[in-house]
């Protein structure tokens, strides 16, 4: 390999890692500080041991003066402890090809100097970065031409100084402007969901106007020395009113992100809300047939929440039934993979893929007096309890809803 493709294939071990780490960066807008730096500090050393592994040896002092970028970074990076720890890694590790380790500690001294005086705000960082290349860069060459000056070439030294010049620079460069594209990706993704915050707040305050200024609009009519007034335009009212409070309490619920987990049996749970829901089952002349597991199945949740998941998911089935047809609704159970399956199915009315695709979204509804929040709120749940969920429908055919929970452990 000549000393273009050697450079090259450095530049290229030192810097993908560096790559990596911002990528991740990018996909995790929670990570704290002291998160970023140990990241940080673990993709430098994969530099280092890609470097060391995977470089060219013939070379060495083209690999010490490209890892010499990493300890000039941690330094503008104010890592003062571990920039002398790559310092002395790159000591022991290359130790044997040098001729006099003095001359290597001398880089790093120089290097630890400039850096101190960086710190006085006696230099700002793009100074202190030529001022180190320019220094380690003459003890280098001193270095080649006291103890190796029968296999150097006055123009090889220049290239391989020159090369070192735009190593450190573009490493430097690319990192500041990685963390201003990254900057500007979490700032675009901030206002994105400011927008969806703003939108949210608009529907909401929209599904909340309705049913007040309908009420205020019959009473303002009303007359209450009217009897048939009174009796037609109170229920309405009232309905009004219902409509409005279960808005407000699904809101609350799908807002309410705390968890009081346990340890619980699930088939109980089921038991107990099919008992709760018979009336409405009987009242719709639905049959329900249940193929759940004889057996105590324990996971770590909240009960009350995921009674609440069950009871809307078969309501929903319930109201997806057409009067007058033979109305059925299918649970059963199953253990896979450390986890617990859930499956209620109906042969309702079912859902085209419009609505199918759109019925996650907060308001969206196809009830009259739907809310919209129900099935988010169903997604918030069974999401918070580290579990999955999936709706299948067809229209004309039904649905079937899909639940995993992980088992207890």
């Amino acid at each position: 390999m000549n000393l273009f493709q050697i450079v090259l294939l450095d530049v290229i071990l030192l810097i993908f890692p560096i790559l990596i780490y911002l990528l991740y960066l990018s996909t995790n807008k929670n990570m704290t500080t002291k998160s970023k730096r140990i990241y940080l500090v673990l993709a430098l050393a994969s530099s280092f041991f890609s470097l060391s592994v995977f470089g060219v040896n013939e070379l060495s002092y083209v690999q010490i003066l490209v890892l010499n970028s990493i300890v000039i970074f941690l330094y503008l990076e104010n890592r003062f402890i571990v920039a002398n720890v790559f310092s002395a890694l790159i000591l022991v590790v290359y130790s044997g090809f040098f001729n006099n380790i003095l001359f290597l500690v001398l880089i790093y001294i120089l290097i630890a100097i400039l850096y101190l005086i960086k710190r006085l705000n006696k230099i700002n960082n793009l100074l202190f970065i030529q001022l180190c290349i320019a220094f380690s860069s003459l003890v280098f060459v001193f270095w080649i031409y006291k103890f190796n000056n029968d296999y150097f070439y006055i123009e090889k030294v220049m290239s391989i100084i020159i090369a070192y010049f735009f190593i450190v620079n573009i490493m430097c460069l690319m990192y500041e402007v990685g963390q201003k594209i990254l900057q500007t990706h979490l700032t675009f993704k901030e206002l994105q969901q400011e927008k969806q915050i703003r939108l949210s707040l608009f529907k909401i305050t929209h599904e909340i106007k309705n049913p007040i200024a309908v009420c205020k609009g019959y009473l303002d009519m009303l007359n209450v020395k009217d009897t048939r007034q009174v009796e037609r335009y109170i229920p309405i009212i009232k309905s009004e009113i219902e409509r409005l409070l279960s808005l407000l309490q699904d809101f609350l619920l799908i807002n309410k992100n705390n968890l009081e987990l346990d340890v619980m049996d699930f088939n109980m749970l089921i038991e107990d809300t099919i008992k709760k829901l018979e009336p409405l089952l009987n009242d719709n002349k639905i049959n329900l047939n249940l193929n759940i597991i004889d057996d105590e199945i324990f996971i770590n949740g909240d009960y009350n929440k995921l009674s609440q998941v069950l009871i809307n998911i078969i309501k929903n089935s319930i109201e997806a039934i057409p009067k007058g047809k033979n109305g059925k609704i299918f649970i059963s159970t199953k253990l896979k993979d450390n986890s617990y399956y859930l499956t209620v199915e109906d042969n309702g009315i079912g859902m085209t893929k419009d609505v199918l695709n759109k019925m996650k979204d907060p308001f969206f509804t196809t009830k009259k007096r739907g809310s919209g929040l129900g099935v988010s709120l169903i997604y918030e749940i069974v999401e918070a309890h580290s579990g999955k969920i999936e709706y299948e429908s067809e229209y004309g055919k039904g649905t079937k809803i899909v639940i995993q929970i992980p088992l207890y452990e």
